[in-house]
């Protein structure tokens, strides 16, 4: 009887593991087929040189050696990308968390504007871009100036230049990019639920103003969610690509960023070997920087299991 029911679990075993191979398939076939394969080609392209109408040849570190040596188009887009992560994280962040604290508020109607504030993640894209691009526009003074210097102008203000200008084109392209800051609140939203309310009121007891409350109650409880949208902010940041793209400035030195720059050199140039030589630069960036902030976490994220 007992060999019997071990041989009924047994069946039962391999039907479920076999099941299991099967469903996970596609998910496996897509991995390898767009995902696994071409992450190590692109390593093994990055050391030759393919302009794709010719076979590959073979060029060794010379990818790579040019690239450091272009101290034109690569580090300038290296900069630029730099200021987007020093300058649009923080205040992605910092807005979204602002933005959440004020939607966390239990009040009649607050799921609407929950709704409101999230609708401009769902809503991007090409045309939203091409949309902000006439929003910016500086104008020539003859009264075609975009919407936003439009309405400084009723006010006696003279809008900037934003992306046709050298100092306001990369703020532009951060500007455009917090226009979506409201899809963090998926994130910041539990978070805030998740701190308990008696911390809160034992607080108040204790006459701790707001800010303190929010500073010694609240914030080591949301370190966990603070951790992951700054991480995923700096991979985004560093992966920047429509927003330069479709909102360029009179010279792509303004805006480009890393991504456009690895673009340009795969589809406009051709040079594939040298357009994988910086995706994988500018994968071990992303690497390094994302193990530097792990590290660090330990010393300010809070974990309730700690």
């Amino acid at each position: 009887m007992v060999a019997k029911t071990k041989q009924n679990f047994s069946s039962i075993s391999k039907h479920e593991k076999r099941n299991f191979w099967i469903y996970i398939s596609p998910w496996i076939i897509g991995f390898l087929a767009f995902t696994a394969i071409p992450f190590f080609s692109s390593l093994g392209l990055s050391f030759m040189q393919w302009d794709i109408i010719t076979p590959p040849k073979w060029v060794g570190f010379d990818n790579y050696k040019e690239l450091m040596d272009d101290k034109i188009y690569f580090w300038n887009a290296l900069r630029n990308t730099i200021f987007y992560a020093l300058v649009g994280v923080p205040l992605s962040v910092t807005l979204g968390l602002l933005l959440s604290i004020l939607l966390s508020k239990e009040i009649k109607g607050i799921n609407v504007f929950r709704i409101i504030f999230y609708l401009p993640a769902v809503f991007g894209g090409v045309a939203v871009l091409m949309l902000w691009s006439y929003l910016l526009y500086p104008g020539t003074g003859n009264g075609d100036a975009g919407l936003i210097n439009a309405v400084l102008g009723w006010f006696g203000i003279e809008g900037p230049g934003w992306s046709q200008s050298e100092f306001w084109a990369k703020p532009a392209v951060i500007l455009v990019g917090l226009w979506g800051v409201g899809g963090s609140m998926m994130i910041w939203l539990p978070a805030l639920a998740g701190v308990p309310k008696e911390l809160h009121e034992a607080a108040e007891i204790d006459g701790a103003s707001r800010w303190r409350k929010f500073w010694s109650v609240t914030f080591p409880l949301i370190t966990p969610a603070i951790f992951f949208q700054v991480t995923m902010g700096i991979i985004g940041s560093f992966q920047i690509f429509m927003e330069p793209k479709i909102m360029p400035g009179n010279q792509k030195a303004w805006t480009d960023s890393l991504m456009v720059n690895l673009f340009d050199n795969a589809f406009t140039f051709y040079k594939m070997g040298y357009a994988s030589a910086i995706a994988w630069v500018l994968f071990i960036m992303i690497m390094v920087l994302t193990v530097i902030n792990l590290v660090v976490s330990k010393r300010w994220v809070y974990y309730e299991s700690n």
